[in-house]
């Protein structure tokens, strides 16, 4: 079927009709760009949170009263270090501190390593204090004074995805600028050894702390696959725009065949080209365009989102009031592309083929004429 002469008469004819399949091929190219720039920068996303949150604890708790959150004690670190199967349970303190002068939220993390009147910082977090020229330290304002800290240390780009507007200092700061007592924490992380617990061990805990939410790291991590694929309506937009196009797409190359291609087919058939000739010429120029247009938008995308690192989108993504310096990891999920090209280039062809067969199947005196 797909014979020397055939292939090279398809291409001639492609090559001569190249003004009719331009805007189907930049309009394929347009939505397979889009669509796979949005894939490779959740993908990217998701991969750094998961293997961040490779090394979370087992459960996290947190207390919750009304739908808000409140302060765990001693008392209930107590009761969840004897439930049967936990190993460790450790008391964390964090929270939120407003930094008025640049209108932002500075998530505080308790660190035990860290030196009293020292703190280490997230990318964002400097960028932030630099632009009020808060260069090696900064001041905390509490109801009982004011706490100073100097900078001793910037987390890692790599790690900014997580610690972008994190403040990493000694837990006595913390229960200081938060007003947190001694024995007073804001989460509870739990140790389990054996993982076929983990999910017995969260109902066992929420029935001893009524008032607590147990979270385990499956469900963080499950949180985090499902995260980035959908972002408000901002997505919705984006998703309709490439539906719409791809309608237009549809319609453009279901117009050709039934315009002037109509003639053409006509004539092939006239001349003693089989319906398989005209069904195979066909696929053969189509699949050059929707091919063409599929890798090339491929291409496009991977250099948008992994070398320019992914302008005006990342932020879609990334949306926070600091600014996040990170690197976009490449990561292509092939499975994910498998399904954007059987939705894509099979409909492309199929408003090719069927129409083709159809006009080739028909009275050709009428066409001809």
């Amino acid at each position: 079927m797909f014979t020397k002469n055939l292939t090279e008469y398809a291409i001639i004819l492609l090559l001569k009709d190249k003004a009719d399949h331009l805007f189907s091929f930049l309009i394929f190219t347009f939505i397979v760009s889009l669509l796979s720039s949005v894939l490779f920068i959740s993908d990217s996303i998701q991969s750094d949170l998961i293997e961040a949150t490779r090394f979370q604890p087992d459960i996290v708790i947190e207390n919750t009263r009304a739908g808000r959150s409140y302060k765990l004690n001693d008392e209930d670190k107590l009761i969840a270090s004897q439930i049967e199967g936990v190993s460790a349970v450790e008391g964390v303190v964090e929270g939120y501190y407003y930094f008025a002068q640049q209108r932002v939220w500075f998530h505080l993390i308790g660190d035990e390593s860290m030196a009293i009147k020292e703190m280490r910082l997230g990318e964002g977090v400097k960028e932030a204090m630099k632009a009020w020229h808060y260069n090696d330290a900064l001041n905390f304002f509490t109801m009982k004074g004011k706490i100073t800290l100097k900078v001793a240390k910037t987390e890692s780009k790599q790690t900014d995805i997580l610690t972008n507007d994190v403040i990493f200092m000694h837990p006595a700061n913390v229960r200081a600028i938060l007003g947190f007592n001694i024995d007073e924490y804001s989460k509870l992380y739990v140790s389990v050894p054996n993982p076929n617990e983990v999910g017995e061990l969260s109902l066992k805990i929420v029935a001893a702390l009524p008032e607590a939410k147990a979270t385990s790291k499956e469900d963080i991590m499950a949180n985090y696959q499902n995260l980035f694929y959908y972002k408000g309506g901002i997505f919705m937009i984006l998703y309709l725009v490439c539906m719409v196009s791809f309608l237009i797409l549809l319609k453009n190359q279901i117009s050709l065949v039934y315009g002037e291609k109509k003639k053409e087919i006509a004539i092939l058939r006239s001349i003693g080209y089989g319906i398989s000739d005209i069904i195979t010429l066909k696929f053969i120029q189509n699949a050059c365009v929707a091919l063409g247009a599929f890798l090339l938008g491929i291409a496009f995308a991977y250099t948008y989102v992994f070398i320019f690192q992914a302008p005006l989108l990342r932020a879609i993504f990334l949306g926070t009031e600091l600014s996040h310096s990170i690197d976009l990891t490449p990561v292509v999920d092939f499975k994910i592309l498998f399904l954007l090209f059987v939705f894509s280039v099979i409909p492309f062809l199929a408003c090719v083929i069927l129409p083709s067969w159809k006009i080739a199947i028909a009275d050709m005196s009428e066409a001809v004429r």
